[in-house]
């Protein structure tokens, strides 16, 4: 019964993915109104995370921000039915979602590396990582889709953890190398012969069963950090590679790969995420509205009431 409810709902995504992405951006505009006015989705929890992240800014300067971090959340939802819901590559390549920036010097960087572990944040649209073979120019990624190691959190709803899961990753042929965060560690001992290329989520609220340690001040609070894929890193002595998402203009973001170590050993998974955390505010403070500032990132701070 869950994967005909599934079929059900990828089915409508991919009716509603036939539409142009201009339709799509004009009812999420109407969404995200909703969500910010209406529903009022979260709207202590952004404001709570503004409050504390930006303390030189004003009222009125964090209600910009919460207002453009709601037009950003409605792109999000935009761009991810119709990426998940289009099936032609040269349609996606047509519309450059994403375009990737030096490219060739960061690959030239991890040449000779045992593997790669990109870790991502929720700047950007990170609905779109499953994508990349379809964004990068065509022969530029030295790895095949099969040596792809996509990391995920499985949703509390077996339908929509199926749906998502499809929306997410269609262009890769198989789901062998979609694997929740729980299992990566057996994963990887499976595999451990083979070089992987891992994207990894790392910027939440350490789950109950994920790995977490404060890191140095993140956006000027005391932060907890998942440093799983840190710590795995380290065991496997591959590339670790800070994912910067950058949005450009609506429909177009850019992507930017800086490589913090050749090779993981070299620093301890601590180091490793006080380096990328340090990366990721950079970027949030160039852009705030481009970060999701929906989750409880902070509850070892605030109850979020």
């Amino acid at each position: 019964m869950k994967k005909i409810c599934a079929y059900i709902i990828i089915g409508f995504i991919r009716l509603l993915a036939l539409l142009p992405l201009k339709v799509h951006y004009t009812l999420c505009d109407g969404l995200a109104w909703l969500l910010r006015c209406v529903v009022r989705y979260r709207r202590k929890v952004v404001e709570t995370n503004l409050l504390h992240s930006f303390p030189d800014k004003g009222p009125e300067e964090r209600e910009e921000i919460l207002k453009g971090f709601y037009r950003h959340f409605g792109e999000i939802i935009a761009e991810a039915v119709w990426f998940g819901g289009t099936r032609s590559e040269k349609r996606l390549r047509r519309q450059n979602l994403c375009e990737f920036v030096g490219l060739d010097e960061h690959l030239k960087d991890l040449e000779g590396t045992k593997g790669v572990m990109y870790l991502t944040s929720h700047c950007g649209n990170w609905e779109l990582f499953g994508g990349w073979f379809q964004y990068a120019p065509p022969g530029a990624l030295p790895y095949r889709e099969d040596d792809v190691l996509a990391v995920y959190k499985r949703l509390s709803s077996g339908v929509w953890d199926y749906v998502m899961a499809r929306n997410r990753f269609w262009p890769m042929k198989k789901f062998d190398g979609y694997v929740e965060s729980r299992n990566i560690l057996r994963y990887t001992l499976e595999h451990k012969d083979e070089k992987k290329v891992f994207l990894f989520p790392v910027d939440q609220y350490p789950y109950r069963y994920a790995q977490g340690r404060e890191v140095d001040n993140f956006m000027h609070q005391r932060t907890m950090a998942m440093i799983g894929g840190a710590a795995l890193a380290y065991k496997l002595e591959i590339a670790v590679v800070y994912v910067g998402f950058e949005r450009v203009s609506r429909g177009h973001y850019r992507m930017t790969f800086r490589t913090i170590a050749r090779n993981g050993s070299d620093l301890t998974p601590t180091m490793t995420s006080n380096r990328f955390y340090a990366m990721l505010q950079k970027d949030i403070e160039a852009q705030p509205s481009n970060y999701l500032w929906s989750h409880k990132r902070w509850k070892n701070l605030y109850s979020y009431k």
